[in-house]
C-alpha cells in the first residue's frame, strides 16, 4: 500500500480551487465516508466496492492517488449482523473490501464504536491501510490506562494523530489530522474534546506541511466550527450526514459523500504556478451503473454474501424472496426518517402491531432503520434486512399515559438523532399540550397503556433523553419477553416479512414476478 508518514500528536485540514499542470504534479485523494454495504444497493444500480474498485485504479493510471474513508465502516451493515463460522462478523467483511479496494486511510467514526473492543482490534489489525486518530484515545477498562489506539502489525503501533503524504515528484507535502464525533460512549473509548485536539493536531503538523487538511466524522456544524477556528484548514473531507455536501465556510471547504459509495468525492491538490500555494479542486463522482464493477472484487463480495444468506435462512429469512410490490415509495432515508414519521416507519409499526395483536400501539426508535434510501419497486427480505440489520426483539410493555406522553415530548427533541422515534398511523402527538393521542382520544397520565416496541428502546439503550425506558423504571409496570421459535415478537425482521406476506395476499399479489 502506499505509504504515509506519521506524526504521534495532532493535525489539521485545507482547500482550493483551479486545475493542474499535468497529472504528474498532482496529487488526487478519493474521499469515502459512512459505508456500510460492500455490494451494491437499488437492486444493483448503485455503489457497491466493487465499482469503487474501479473508478480507484482508472484514478491511479493517471494520478498519484490516495484513498480515504471518513470514518462508519465496520457497523451496522447486514453481514456485519451475521455469524460466521461461529463468530459475528462485525465489519470483518468490510475490512476485508477495502483491502482489496485499495484504501489507504481511516479515520473512526462513532459507529466504529457498535463493535465490542476486541472485535474492533481485531478489525484494526486485519486492515490493510492506515488509521489516524487526533481526538480519540482507547481506555483499559481492567488497568485504567489510556492510550492511543495501536495495530499491529506485527508488532504494536500507535494509531498516530496526524500523517504525512509526500507528492511523487516532491513539490508538496500534505498533512492530514482527524475529529470523531463523540456521541457513541464505551467504556474503553476516551473522546478528547475535538476543536482542541484539532487545534493541537494543525499546529503540530503545518511546521512540517505545505497544507494541511481534515479528515473527519462530525455533524456539519461542528466542522463549520472546525473551519471557523482554523481559518488556513483549505478542506475538511468528512462523514456523517450521509447526504452530499459541499458547504463554503470562509476560504475553506467541507466535502461530504453520500452513504454506502452512491458517490465518491475527488480532491485534486497541486501547487498553483501563479501563487506558489496548494490549491484543491474537488468533484462530486456518481458511483452508478455506468461504472463496470472490478471482477476480482465483484467475485468476493459475492462469496461474502452468500455466506451472509447462509446465516439468515438459519433464522428463517430467505433473502432473494420478493414480499411486497410497492406502490408508494418507501422513505427509509436518514434525514426523513430521523425527522418525521415515514410511510416505511408507519409500515414497520403496523407489522409490529399485527404480530402483538393485543397492544394499542407500536412505537420504536428511528436508529433501528439503517437503509438510509428510498425502496422502490418490490421489497425483497434482503431489503427487510437492511432495513433492521439490527433486527431485535418485540417486548409488550404496561406503562403508565405519563410515559408514553414524556417519550413523545423528549422524541421531538430528538429531531436528526437515532432516538427519535418511529410509531403506528394510530398514535399521535398533540404539541400544544406535550401529549399522546391513541385512537384519537388524548392520553391520560395515570391510565395504563398495553403498547409493542423493540428491545432496544425498552432497555434503555437509547442513552440519554430515552433511557427511563426500562423495566423497573418508574412507570414502567411490566415487560413481557418472547424467545419462543416461531412466535413473530421474537425477530423483527421476521414480524415485517409475515406482515409484508399478508399484505400482498390481500392484494392479490403474492407470487407475482418483480
Amino acid at each position: 500500500m502506499k505509504q504515509f508518514v506519521c506524526i504521534l500528536a495532532a493535525a489539521f485540514l485545507t482547500h482550493p480551487a483551479a486545475f493542474s499542470q499535468t497529472a504528474a504534479d498532482t496529487v488526487c485523494i478519493l474521499q469515502l465516508n459512512d459505508v456500510y454495504e460492500i455490494g451494491a444497493l437499488s437492486h444493483g444500480q448503485v455503489g457497491g466496492m466493487a465499482r469503487v474498485t474501479t473508478i480507484v485504479k482508472q484514478h491511479e493510471a493517471r494520478y498519484q492517488t490516495y484513498v480515504v474513508l471518513a470514518g462508519d465502516f465496520v457497523s451496522p451493515s447486514v453481514i456485519g449482523t451475521t455469524t460466521v463460522e461461529g463468530q459475528k462478523v462485525n465489519g470483518k467483511q468490510m475490512v476485508d473490501m477495502m483491502n482489496l479496494a485499495g484504501v489507504d486511510l481511516v479515520t473512526f467514526g462513532n459507529h466504529e464504536f457498535d463493535i465490542p473492543d476486541s472485535d474492533l482490534q481485531q478489525r484494526i489489525n486485519e486492515s490493510h491501510f492506515d488509521w489516524v486518530s487526533s481526538d480519540v484515545l482507547h481506555k483499559d477498562t481492567t488497568k485504567g490506562i489510556v492510550s492511543p489506539y495501536y495495530k499491529i502489525k506485527p508488532d504494536s503501533v500507535a494509531i498516530p494523530t496526524s500523517v504525512l503524504l509526500h507528492s511523487a515528484h516532491g513539490q508538496f507535502t500534505i498533512g492530514i489530522i482527524s475529529a470523531t464525533l463523540p456521541s457513541n460512549p464505551q467504556p474503553w473509548v476516551v473522546y478528547n474534546d475535538y476543536l482542541q485536539s484539532f487545534k493541537k493536531a494543525w499546529e503540530k503538523t503545518q511546521p512540517q506541511s505545505d497544507v494541511v487538511i481534515g479528515l473527519t466524522h462530525l455533524a456539519l456544524d461542528s466542522d463549520r466550527h472546525l473551519l471557523r477556528e482554523l481559518i488556513h484548514v483549505p478542506l475538511i473531507m468528512g462523514g456523517h450526514e450521509h447526504k452530499h455536501n459541499l458547504v463554503t465556510v470562509g476560504e475553506g471547504v467541507i466535502a461530504k459523500a453520500d452513504a454506502n459509495a452512491k458517490t465518491i468525492y475527488r480532491h485534486l491538490l497541486f501547487r498553483d504556478g501563479a501563487s506558489g500555494k496548494i490549491k484543491v479542486v474537488s468533484e462530486l463522482l456518481p458511483v452508478d451503473s455506468t461504472v463496470m464493477p472490478d471482477p476480482l472484487v465483484d467475485a468476493a463480495v459475492k462469496v461474502w454474501e452468500e455466506k451472509a444468506y447462509a446465516a439468515f435462512r438459519k433464522l428463517g429469512l430467505e433473502p432473494d424472496s420478493v414480499v411486497y410490490h410497492i406502490k408508494v415509495p418507501l422513505d427509509g432515508t436518514e434525514e426523513h426518517v430521523r425527522t418525521s414519521q415515514t410511510n416505511l416507519g408507519s409500515l414497520i409499526a403496523q407489522a409490529m402491531l399485527a404480530a402483538a395483536p393485543t397492544t394499542q400501539a407500536a412505537i420504536f426508535n428511528s436508529g433501528s432503520i439503517r437503509i438510509d434510501d428510498m425502496i422502490e419497486g418490490v421489497m425483497t427480505e434482503l431489503d427487510v434486512i437492511r432495513t433492521l440489520p439490527f433486527g431485535g426483539k418485540l417486548y409488550e410493555i404496561e406503562l403508565t399515559g405519563a410515559v408514553i406522553n414524556r417519550m413523545l415530548t423528549v422524541s421531538e427533541s430528538l429531531k436528526t438523532s437515532g432516538g427519535y422515534l418511529q410509531h403506528s398511523k394510530n398514535i399521535s402527538f398533540d404539541s400544544a399540550h406535550a401529549r399522546g393521542i391513541i385512537n384519537g382520544v388524548p392520553v391520560k397520565d395515570a391510565k395504563t397503556y398495553r403498547i409493542v416496541g423493540n428491545d432496544y428502546l425498552f432497555s434503555g439503550k437509547e442513552k440519554g433523553k430515552m433511557d427511563f425506558l426500562k423495566e423497573g423504571a418508574p412507570g414502567i409496570i411490566s415487560i413481557q419477553r418472547f424467545t419462543s421459535p416461531g412466535d413473530l415478537r421474537a425477530d423483527l425482521r421476521v414480524a415485517v416479512v409475515k406482515y409484508l406476506a399478508g399484505l400482498e395476499v390481500k392484494q392479490g399479489l403474492k407470487g407475482k414476478k418483480p
